[in-house]
């Protein structure tokens, strides 16, 4: 079997932006590049690894299947390149780590196991609060460092924070949806929709906002704090939402079909970051975390 890195990496930006288009703007590249590689994939592999329609692409359950076989050998090999920081080979510390609960589901655990291998001698001794309790805590001396959505940040007086990762957000909808086949979606086109509002992380605040700025008002029909209860009414085709990439996955627990797609009026995007008190210094293991989250997010 002839296939390439390049091809997986193209695969996988598709699979993940859901557009030719958009792929290529990530990657780079031309379209044609791009569908060139995934039709050389599937010829190699002898199945269909998209069904193509004209608001972008759907992977099939084998495209599914292979992208997570490509996470898993593009991870292999992210771990194979990477080089150990120069650090004092004696440093031993422990790093007081607070976050919210999406941030600890979505984006830590790769970061934290990479960390533990790349640092055995550094503890992070990591825990999950609400946004509000988490500054208050590092502001008390509780925490030495919180990731948190940069919106969330109160005390921006007496705290520095650096901004992470950007995650834009989407409305997800059912694949069965009508909408779905739709080449422009605004809030407009939403009045009529059942809406499932998500309340982790602040998002139900910053999402009325921004119907409320665009003069609309959503039609609630459900709010949840439980993302899986989220993902599994919308790919029932209960309602729809409005959610950052980070989080989203193609199909619910029960195997239902979810797609994501751009609103002409774009949400604010959901910025991680991650902040210290202003008025002290990180320590060696501190710029020794920072540096390394740096070097995992900057191509996110």
């Amino acid at each position: 079997m002839n296939v390439t890195i390049r091809q997986i990496r193209y695969f996988v930006a598709t699979a993940e932006a859901g557009q030719v288009s958009r792929a290529a703007e990530i990657c780079n590249i031309t379209q044609s590049s791009i569908t060139l590689a995934i039709n050389r994939l599937e010829d190699e592999l002898g199945q269909k690894l998209f069904v193509r329609q004209s608001r972008g692409m759907l992977l099939t359950a084998q495209g599914e299947d292979f992208l997570r076989h490509c996470h898993a050998i593009l991870q292999t090999l992210d771990d194979a390149m990477e080089l150990r920081p120069a650090v004092p080979s004696d440093l031993t510390a422990t790093i007081r780590v607070g976050m919210t609960g999406t941030i600890a589901g979505y984006v830590f655990p790769p970061f934290w196991r990479k960390f533990k291998r790349e640092f055995p001698r550094i503890t992070l001794a990591v825990v999950e609060a609400e946004y509000a309790e988490l500054e208050k805590a590092l502001l008390a001396d509780e925490l030495d460092m919180v990731m948190m959505l940069i919106s969330n940040i109160r005390r921006s007086d007496a705290c520095t924070y650096e901004k992470l990762l950007e995650s834009p957000r989407r409305l997800w909808l059912a694949n069965s949806n009508p909408l779905a086949n739709k080449e422009r979606i605004s809030l407009a086109d939403l009045k009529d929709q059942d809406y499932i509002v998500p309340t982790m992380d602040a998002h139900e605040g910053m999402i009325e906002r921004y119907w409320v700025a665009n003069g609309f008002e959503p039609k609630v029909l459900f709010r949840s704090y439980a993302l899986e209860a989220l993902r599994s009414m919308v790919g029932n085709d209960l309602g729809v939402s409005i959610l950052s990439d980070m989080v989203y996955r193609s199909f619910s627990l029960e195997g239902r079909r979810i797609v994501r797609r751009d609103l002409v009026e774009p949400p604010p995007s959901s910025d991680v970051g991650i902040a210290w008190r202003k008025d002290e210094a990180l320590s060696v293991a501190g710029k020794t975390f920072l540096s390394m989250l740096r070097s995992e997010t900057s191509g996110l």
